[in-house]
């Protein structure tokens, strides 16, 4: 087929963005068409927005374990999920040629990418891959199915990396540092992107004993804040302003997300050269890259003065997941 119409599906805690785009014949990079649309999750019925997720260590034993306790409010918040998700695919099928379709989504997968076993920002469900095919069936008549669920941080990557637009066209040796409600980060390794070996932000924990997404990540810094429950970016600009006006309790949180990001950083560039090699670039983007872009913001200022030694670009192209998880499922079918 050529110049299939694709559309990619980039999933968060509070609403999926999704993407219609194609590939270029010529540089094999992924293009988007038309404009990115958001859905948020509270416009379904059963959306809490004030769901807590269960506690991590918990959901790492049940995991361990496989064997699951999921409370009424887990289900329902799920399910809220899933039906935006069938929604904007089957709105997006209706409307355009769409040919393949590939959804990323953060947590820790099921050994068989059905589901989601453990969630920072959100609820687990072991069988979500499943649930959003059998609704799409009727409608769909197996026309279009998704095949697995994507990491989005593995996504964000080749976002930056596959395509027109994004800021690590060919580099082999690079860092992507991206963030909203929680992080994701990546490695590029020798024209290949590192899926083993490495620990997620969630799981680096730094002297303080939290760990690095908990501090950096827009989620994380918002918990600690609390003067505002929630999660919107109005409050995250009530953070910073305050940390401007010299709020001390504000530029504590500010600090250490700063300190988070270094310690990231550091244990990435610590990886790269445990195998003689030197990245040649750091990208942050998603809505942490938009934060940094102002020059004036505080937590840009402390995050930027430091280069590491190495080249950092700025990405305010929130598409980039979305696009990867287009790629993904194109390139899987070729």
């Amino acid at each position: 087929m050529n110049n299939p119409l694709l559309l990619g599906l980039d999933g968060g805690a509070t609403k999926i963005l999704l993407q219609t785009s194609t590939i270029d014949p010529r540089s094999s990079l992924i293009i988007p068409i038309e404009q990115y649309h958001e859905s948020s999750y509270r416009n379904s019925l059963g959306f809490d927005s004030g769901f807590i997720p269960i506690d991590l260590a918990q959901q790492k034993k049940e995991a361990k374990e496989n064997n699951y306790s999921f409370s009424e409010q887990e289900i329902n918040q799920s399910a809220s999920v899933i039906d935006t998700i069938v929604k904007v695919i089957l709105s997006s099928v209706k409307e355009k040629k769409i040919s393949r379709v590939g959804l990323c989504f953060p947590g820790i997968k099921t050994s068989n990418y059905n589901g989601i076993s453990i969630m920072a920002n959100g609820p687990r469900n072991i069988n979500m891959l499943s649930m959003i095919n059998k609704m799409l069936k009727p409608e769909l008549d197996n026309k279009i199915s998704i095949k697995t669920i994507y990491d989005d941080s593995e996504c964000c990557v080749i976002g930056e990396w596959k395509s027109s637009i994004g800021n690590l066209r060919d580099c082999k040796n690079a860092i992507y540092v991206g963030g909203g409600t929680g992080i994701a980060d990546g490695i590029i390794l020798n024209n290949k992107i590192v899926d083993k070996d490495i620990e997620r932000s969630w799981e680096l924990i730094m002297p303080s004993g939290e760990s690095v997404e908990q501090c950096l990540s827009l989620g994380g810094m918002l918990s600690q804040w609390n003067k505002e429950k929630e999660k919107s970016i109005k409050a995250i600009i009530s953070l910073f302003d305050h940390a401007v006006s010299g709020d001390s309790f504000a530029n504590n949180i500010i600090e250490k997300a700063a300190k988070a990001f270094s310690f990231l950083i550091e244990r990435r560039i610590e990886f790269f050269q445990s195998l003689n090699v030197k990245p040649e670039k750091i990208v942050i983007g998603q809505r942490l890259g938009n934060i940094l872009s102002e020059k004036n913001n505080p937590l840009s200022k402390l995050i930027l003065k430091n280069n590491y030694n190495v080249s950092i670009d700025i990405s305010t192209d929130r598409r980039t997941a979305a696009l990867g998880a287009a790629y993904k499922a194109y390139d899987k079918q070729n």
